[in-house]
């Protein structure tokens, strides 16, 4: 069935409230909107308490919603400084000629292309 405008979907609709339940939904708004000093400075509190479990989410928390959750921090200092290359290697167990085998941590040709 294609889209009618000005015609709904729905045709009984999002019931329709009363006034008893517009004014308990602006208190609970209000009241909402009282607690969040408090529960900001409770988070506060948390993220600098140095022996909470919960630290960690805290200061993730408080970053998030300051400057977003996919914020990447960089100084003006690290701009000059080289990415930090890992290999991960196979584990070997070490034999007696292990030293022929040991190669891995040589530097291969490839990690020329690392560098710019």
């Amino acid at each position: 069935m294609p889209f009618q405008k000005g015609v709904s979907g729905n045709k009984s609709g999002r019931p329709r409230q009363t006034p008893e339940e517009k004014e308990e939904r602006e208190r609970f708004k209000t009241l909402l909107k009282s607690a969040t000093v408090t529960a900001l400075e409770n988070i506060i509190q948390i993220a600098n308490d140095r022996y909470s479990r919960d630290r960690f989410k805290a200061n993730a928390y408080l970053i998030d919603k300051a400057y977003g959750n996919n914020a990447v921090f960089l100084s003006e200092d690290m701009e000059d400084i080289e990415p930090v290359v890992i290999r991960v290697v196979p584990y070997q167990k070490e034999t007696e000629n292990n030293e022929d085998e040991n190669t891995d941590w040589e530097e291969s040709p490839d990690e020329e292309d690392w560098e710019e």
